[in-house]
């Protein structure tokens, strides 16, 4: 019998190899992956490479789901394939679902007896999804650079977890049109219809990576040697052209730059280890996370953090809940840092500095408020490779799964024009 992990990396093996095979369609972006109605059954459109198109027909991913109407069971109108690409399409949304549909699907294949709808271990004859995902399921996404959660699909999606096997009268309304249906009617396929859930897992691992935008993409030009002010400039000017959702995960990620020049430079965090991608803010406590961007001892307990607090000002609030946060552990240095120019209300200025010296004396810990911006030039003017961090702030817009393509953009052009006018 295999392993969670050997039915993982097989099917990760399969799935690469498709996605490599289907990556020469037309401009490559995933939008043009889609699935049309032809004659009753549904095919990937010729926009995808033939090998593709291949590997659904022939694991019968052009069946038809079901779903439950006035208490009768009929077609869904969707067929496998399209159901894959609906929950993969929505992922921006929803990325629980998809975690927790890997984790039925390797369920089953690991243990074929297992009614995986049943993904509690208080529902009868059940066994626990959140506990495979977050032992077995996501540590393995998030090696492989796949969609994950922070430590599995039911604990970051909780609409999910009711007390309810998934049947198709389950009463959970997950986010992303279509997410619960298609979710469904792909259990049913393996549960009732003894469909094979292997193929059914390689092309959710091959869509999504698939849906990863290589960095090769957004044309980052090669980094040539910038000035303190020129770097400072590009990454403010980041900050202040992005717009929308994911724009307040920038400042993060400059930081977590800083850090990693920072941390391998300074005598201070020798024995120390960088988290490294920065907090997403799900299921930290559990994670032993105290604020955006950490630095641990060896043992794994906290020896400095960032909190970056984007469009807000330093507020004593902010500072009377750390004792709760350190949850008794001696923190070095703690640092809030406002994305605001003002980031301390003039008024409440003389009240932070007296809380501040309050909480140095209750944790043992300097605690350190100021704006971000002004952070980063210092810090820009400590390390003693300002280039460097420009390379570690291009490589975080680029992985980190919570910015949007259209910042990765904007910095690719952003990166051309402040090189552009470096080397006039």
């Amino acid at each position: 019998m295999e392993t969670y992990e050997e039915v993982l990396a097989r099917a990760y093996s399969f799935a690469q190899s498709l996605s490599v095979n289907f990556s020469g369609a037309n401009d490559g972006k995933f939008s043009d992956v889609r699935i049309i109605e032809t004659r009753s059954q549904y095919s990937v459109t010729k926009d995808i490479n033939e090998s593709f198109q291949r590997y659904v027909q022939h694991n019968n991913l052009e069946e038809f789901l079901k779903t439950m109407k006035n208490g009768e069971v009929v077609s869904l109108g969707k067929s496998i394939a399209q159901g894959v690409l609906t929950i993969v399409e929505n992922l921006n949304k929803n990325r629980s679902l998809y975690s927790i549909l890997i984790t039925c699907l390797v369920e089953k294949i690991v243990h074929p007896s297992q009614d995986v709808r049943f993904a509690q271990s208080n529902l009868p004859n059940g066994y626990s999804n959140r506990s495979t995902d977050q032992n077995h399921i996501t540590p393995f996404l998030k090696i492989k650079g796949l969609t994950a959660c922070a430590a599995s699909g039911a604990e970051s999606g909780r609409n999910m977890e009711r007390p309810f096997p998934y049947k198709f009268d389950y009463p959970g309304k997950p986010k992303g049109a279509g997410n619960l249906e298609a979710f469904l009617g792909i259990l049913h396929a393996i549960q009732e219809e003894n469909f094979d859930p292997f193929p059914i897992l390689v092309l959710l691992m091959a869509l999504d990576i698939h849906n990863k935008v290589d960095i090769s993409t957004f044309e980052y030009p090669s980094s040539k040697e910038l000035t303190i002010q020129e770097i400072f400039n590009a990454v403010m000017r980041h900050f202040e052209e992005a717009k929308g959702n994911g724009k307040a995960r920038l400042p993060v990620l400059a930081i977590q730059a800083i850090y990693q020049s920072l941390v391998p430079e300074l005598a201070r965090y020798k024995g120390t280890v960088l988290r490294d991608p920065p907090n997403r803010h799900t299921g930290n406590d559990k994670e032993g996370w105290i604020g955006d961007v950490q630095v641990d001892h060896s043992n794994g307990l906290p020896y400095e953090s960032v909190e970056v607090k984007s469009g807000k000002q330093i507020d004593v609030g902010m500072l009377l809940t750390l004792p709760r946060k350190f949850h008794g552990n001696i923190v070095d240095r703690y640092y809030i840092l406002s994305t605001c120019t003002e980031y301390i209300a003039p008024d409440n200025e003389q009240e932070i500095m007296k809380t501040v010296e309050l909480m140095r004396l209750k944790t043992g810990c300097q605690i350190i408020v100021n704006g971000l911006h002004k952070s980063i030039w210092y810090y820009l003017r400590m390390i003693s490779k300002p280039n460097e961090f420009l390379s570690n702030y291009t490589f975080q817009v680029f992985s980190d799964s919570d910015v949007k393509d259209e910042h990765r953009v904007l910095w690719s052009g952003i990166l051309k024009d402040v090189q552009g006018e470096s080397s006039e």
